[in-house]
């Protein structure tokens, strides 16, 4: 079986930090995506090794999402995680398992309240070459929502053949039908009617050929994102996403999606420390 860690313990769910009850909701709440690129624990083996300095700037780029529950990517561990709420103590956390050294999860602040967790296997089509999403259900008075974290399969580097492209664009189009199933069995067979899902897509809707239109055909989902453009390479569209239900579309707040462009007001030097993305943020209002 496996498990989910939350905060310091290694339980199927456990909470980190202290449970704030919020007498009444905010008039509005952030929520975002973020793909961190490769943050690790700081040991000798990690892939993008950060400095307290390093951290620092990826903390104060954290604190100007002004996000209340952040999906992130590419969290090697816990432990990173750790390092980093010392900086951002008014945060905890929830973290997957099934990312080998590049889990998902999220980071969320109160008045958000998180009282479920699980993970989404069926969105790991391929054992070592996909990730399970990581699902919370979260509350902030009266409303609530199911938010489902992905990080799907990438065309990188590694693909240095039209085959082994292909393949990862198959296997995105696997876990993207994945999603949808999932995604049509809630809204359709359960009273949960308010869905995010959120995250590092690796493609976009805009792309004639893409993974996402199976999603992007739904009709109770919405692409809030599909007109945003990368923040990394401003000729290519976005590639970090936001879908949201019809039922949670109702209280998306008009002109508050954002990308966080940190990378237009940093020099490259520190650029480079931060993440090779930026992160995506809307907000909601709970009333």
């Amino acid at each position: 079986m496996r498990h989910i860690v939350i905060g310091i313990v290694l339980l199927n769910v456990v909470s980190y930090g202290c449970t704030t009850t919020i007498k009444q909701p905010p008039v509005r709440v952030t929520l975002g995506t973020f793909n961190m690129e490769w943050f690790g624990d700081n040991s000798s083996d990690d892939h993008k090794p950060r400095t307290n300095a390093d951290d620092a700037l990826l903390a104060e780029v954290l604190r100007d999402t002004d996000t209340h529950v952040l999906a992130v990517q590419e969290i090697e561990n816990t432990e990173a995680l750790k390092r980093l709420l010392r900086l951002l103590p008014e945060y905890r956390f929830v973290l997957g398992s099934t990312g080998g050294k590049q889990h998902v999860g999220f980071l969320y602040r109160p008045p958000v309240e998180i009282d479920s967790v699980q993970e989404l296997v069926a969105i790991a089509v391929e054992e070592g070459r996909t990730r399970a999403g990581l699902l919370v259900r979260c509350r902030v008075g009266a409303i609530h929502w199911l938010m489902l974290a992905v990080h799907l399969k990438s065309t990188s580097r590694a693909d240095s053949t039209p085959a082994l492209e292909e393949r990862s664009r198959t296997l995105r189009r696997l876990q993207v039908a994945q999603i949808r199933a999932w995604a049509d069995s809630v809204l359709e067979k359960t009273k949960e009617q308010n869905v995010i899902i959120l995250g590092d897509w690796n493609d976009s809707p805009r792309k004639k050929q893409n993974a996402l239109d199976t999603l992007k055909s739904a009709l109770r989902l919405t692409f809030l994102t599909s007109d945003l453009m990368s923040c990394s390479y401003s000729a290519l569209p976005a590639i970090d996403h936001i879908v949201v239900s019809d039922s949670l579309l109702r209280h998306v707040l008009p002109g508050t999606l954002r990308t966080v462009n940190f990378r237009a007001m940093l020099p490259d030097k520190e650029v480079q420390r931060v993440s090779d993305h930026c992160p995506v943020v809307v907000q909601i209002s709970p009333q």
